[in-house]
């Protein structure tokens, strides 16, 4: 250990002030502070952006497939050619559809979204197989017609399982859209904890859906699923091409950019205004540098009496300051980290369906990336360095004389 770092860790482990060594201890207890704030804050937004986006991939696709004039009529030869595509592992055909619901608490009726999807895609989705259930299939046992229900919608329509519903919807026959009708019973009430699913969405069979919008072998979109590694937007020119550009071809960025633009911005400025805690807090690691320079001067002007040179004292204080900083940062991240753990552990932020409503999803995982944590770590560094350089350069500039004249 050179002989700098090694003073400024003995003025720091032993002050000989009690109010130095009191507002030493506030000014690691600021930064502290700021830092544990500034995990919790980037933890919060990463987690949120990360499990809105899982659960918008789950529940759909990467890449959507869409014919703009209508629904796609020969269904079964562009999901071959989609599936074709390399990169691809999945293609998917849905069919949805404005719906009203009435159920015998909700004689009125709730305007939904219905969706018909193929229920085997449940084997490689979590949160399609949520949705289906845990017997795989949409049908009852006893071989009628099942739907899906999210619980905020079964709430308002109160339902349960193994009650039934009414679903009516436009289709169209003979250039008219009347309106068709048919009972489903309800075979599942699913919680994926994303919002717009669990309250606005009901799911049957796709071949249940065909039958009830009168449109045989018909798809109003493809989903797409790609390979693990593969490149989405390499994968998308391709679908386009393969289809001769008879299709619309978009993916989840296009049908979410402004969404998920704006949680990037709201994560940046969150770190500037909780960063300017980080910056506040270092004000106190100044306080402390003075008065430790002011209670050394003694020892300060003994070193210069005995050869040390201005250096060397600036290199004492900005050891100091420095450690003040390290120890502050790293208690910090690592409270952070446990409190982050807690909140995630035991879904401690969870939203009522008001608030879901606005957020899209019913809690929030707070998660933790290493390059969240070195950019805070270095920030809060690099800040606390910047705080000692006056204070350390006032100590330089001490004159030996003058300040063994006074002790």
């Amino acid at each position: 250990m050179n002989l700098p770092l090694q003073i400024a860790w003995r003025y720091l482990r032993r002050p000989t002030d009690r109010l130095v060594s009191a507002v030493g201890f506030v000014s690691v207890l600021g930064l502290v502070i700021g830092v544990m704030a500034l995990v919790i804050s980037m933890a919060l937004m990463t987690g949120y952006r990360g499990d809105l986006q899982k659960k918008l991939l789950g529940g759909n696709a990467e890449i959507f497939v869409y014919s703009v004039g209508g629904p796609i009529q020969d269904t079964k030869q562009v999901v071959a050619t989609v599936r074709g595509t390399p990169g691809v592992s999945e293609a998917a055909p849905v069919l949805f559809q404005r719906a009203l619901v009435t159920t015998e608490r909700n004689s009125t009726g709730t305007e939904t979204m219905l969706k018909g999807i193929e229920p085997a895609r449940a084997a490689g989705s979590p949160m399609i197989a949520k949705i289906v259930g845990p017997h795989g299939k949409f049908d009852t046992a006893a071989g009628e017609r099942g739907v899906a229900v999210g619980r905020y919608l079964a709430t308002r329509l109160g339902v349960a399982a193994g009650q039934s519903i009414s679903i009516t919807v436009p289709a169209e026959n003979g250039g008219s859209f009347m309106p068709r009708s048919a009972s489903f019973v309800v075979t599942n009430v699913f919680d994926t904890g994303f919002y717009e699913f669990d309250a606005r969405w009901l799911f049957i069979d796709l071949g249940e859906a065909e039958a009830l919008l009168n449109a045989p072998g018909a798809a109003n979109l493809l989903e797409v699923k790609l390979a693990t590694g593969a490149d989405l937007d390499q994968v998308t020119r391709a679908i386009e091409t393969r289809t001769e550009h008879r299709y619309a071809v978009s993916d989840w960025r296009d049908m979410n950019h402004q969404l998920f633009s704006m949680l990037k911005i709201q994560q940046l400025v969150l770190f500037i205004v909780i960063g300017l805690i980080v910056f506040v807090s270092t004000f106190n690691i100044v306080s402390t540098l003075i008065m430790t320079v002011h209670e050394k001067r003694k020892e300060i002007g003994i070193l210069s009496s005995m050869g040390a040179q201005s250096g060397t004292v600036t290199r004492i204080f900005v050891w100091y300051g420095t450690m003040v900083g390290f120890l502050g940062t790293a208690t910090g991240i690592l409270i952070g980290i446990v409190i982050c753990w807690l909140i995630t552990r035991f879904h401690l932020v969870s939203f009522p369906p008001e608030i879901a409503q606005v957020y899209f999803v019913s809690s929030i995982p707070f998660i933790t990336r290493p390059v969240d944590l070195t950019i805070i770590a270095a920030f809060s560094i690099v800040v606390s360095f910047g705080a000692t350089i006056l204070p350390s350069l006032r100590a330089a500039r001490l004159n030996p004389v003058e300040a063994l004249r006074h002790e």
